[in-house]
């Protein structure tokens, strides 16, 4: 609620500049709108396609101010707003006149569906050449045994391309939870095969395994390899060019072993094709890093939870600039320079606990500028920067607001791989310029220098 006695003088600066001297006059404070019978009036349509949400008050002469679960407002009938994320959501409802702006508000609530999908989506389902939209594909059969012990099968259903399977319980090993789907599709030798299949879990899984087989021969198979899921974040498995093997019958196989209790999984959009056959999908380059898609400051709290290092693949993924707006305005580091450095290796851990873990990885050392006096007895004194042995290191975290940026702030002399200074070492203090589901950026606080820091989620 805050955030709406900020906007207050905003609202009634505009309505007051609209009205001459006489017409202010006769502003009456007992007019004041009030939101009792409005909620009928409210209107929100939900596109489940793009997840773009339209809000609108069908009330003349009333104008909402919606706030949302992200601490954002909007003064305008009819806007729009993305959610990205499948859930349910809220909106409160204000609403002003030329008086002013209720006390009193309305919340409603509203759902999306599906997530939106990051990075590539696979081959196109609806193509002629996708062989798996024409095949005869049999009822799925399922091995659940928990602790190796078979239970009943979970209960799935079929909606179009989407196979929705719920788990009621946990498992904990590979092979625990199976889903298989034979075919009357065959290959050859002869031919490459492109795959690609969508999948999204309700809960966050460490590795659904996706295998496709010959149906005789579980030795035999085109690729059995584990996707880690995001909670509710559809994300695409694929193989392209893959070389063909002979099989009488082709079946596929997931396994979600590993998923918490009443997890949800669904796998739809299977693609199975001839590699000659060119759907004008554009395949991307598997070395190249996926950035994800953009959190909003609100989420970096919960953004942030996981391992990270550094992701070197960019010119500017390290470098120093005279403040935190220009952090390579001064040197930008070419891609993957300082892999000699024992840089690249280091790792944070943010735990949702606001525990943190640094941890230097197989080199067993931190890299630390020239001008540093920590351990200075290993700087060589020939201009350069030096490395020191240290030993993994816990502390604690916050992420903190100021003044609408976003700040990591870790406890005095705790390491966080390069150290650019006595002075970041003293205040580990770090500004979040970006941060997207598999990204972040951050830059150093010191005096008259700012070292940029670009790192990567590793789990």
């Amino acid at each position: 609620m805050k955030k709406i006695y900020l906007i207050l003088p905003v609202l009634l600066l505009f309505v007051l500049g609209a009205c001459s001297p006489e017409e202010y006059d006769r502003l009456d404070p007992n007019a004041i709108p009030l939101v009792s019978g409005l909620e009928e009036a409210i209107v929100i349509t939900v596109d489940q396609e793009t997840n773009t949400v339209t809000f609108t008050l069908d009330k003349p002469g009333y104008n909402p101010v919606w706030i949302f679960d992200d601490g954002k407002y909007a003064a305008e009938n009819g806007v729009k707003k993305i959610f990205p994320k499948a859930g349910d959501y809220t909106v409160e409802m204000k609403a002003s006149n030329r008086n002013g702006i209720s006390d009193g508000s309305v919340t409603k609530t509203f759902h999306i569906d599906k997530s939106l999908m990051e990075g590539f989506a696979g081959f196109v389902y609806d193509s002629e050449y996708n062989m798996w939209k024409t095949a005869t594909v049999n009822t799925p059969t399922f091995y659940y045994a928990p602790g190796w012990v078979q239970i009943a099968d979970p209960a799935y259903t079929l909606n179009g391309s989407a196979y929705t399977v719920t788990l009621p319980s946990a498992t904990t090993e590979t092979w625990q939870a199976q889903m298989a789907l034979g075919t009357n599709l065959s290959a050859n030798a002869a031919t490459h095969y492109d795959f690609s299949v969508i999948l999204t879990s309700t809960k966050d899984h460490p590795g659904v395994m996706v295998k496709l087989t010959d149906a005789s021969n579980d030795g035999s198979f085109f690729f059995e390899q584990k996707i880690v899921l995001e909670a509710n974040q559809p994300t695409c498995f694929w193989m392209s060019d893959m070389p063909g093997i002979d099989m009488a019958s082709v079946k596929l196989v997931f396994d979600f072993g590993g998923n918490v209790a009443d997890t949800e999984m669904r796998m739809e959009d299977v693609v199975f094709k001839d590699h000659a056959n060119d759907d004008g999908t554009v395949v991307p380059d598997r070395d190249a890093f996926d950035e994800g898609r953009d959190l909003s400051g609100s989420e970096y709290a919960t953004g942030i939870v996981g391992k990270w290092t550094w992701e070197p693949s960019v010119q500017g993924h390290f470098g120093c600039g005279p403040n935190p707006d220009e952090p390579t305005g001064w040197w930008s580091a070419p891609a993957e320079d300082k892999k000699d450095w024992g840089l690249y290796d280091d790792t944070m851990t943010f735990g949702a606990d606001k525990s943190y873990q640094f941890n230097p990885g197989e080199g067993g050392k931190v890299y630390v500028n020239k001008d540093c006096t920590f351990h200075s007895e290993l700087y060589l004194g020939d201009g350069l920067d030096y490395l020191v042995p240290v030993e993994p290191q816990t502390a604690t975290y916050t992420v903190t607001e100021e003044a609408g940026a976003y700040y990591l702030q870790l406890p005095s002399k705790t390491l966080f791989s390069y150290m650019p200074s006595d002075q970041v070492y003293n205040n580990p203090k770090y500004k979040i310029t970006r941060m997207t589901t598999t990204m972040m950026e951050l830059v150093s606080l010191g005096d008259g220098i700012s070292w940029k820091y670009r790192l990567k989620k590793v789990n």
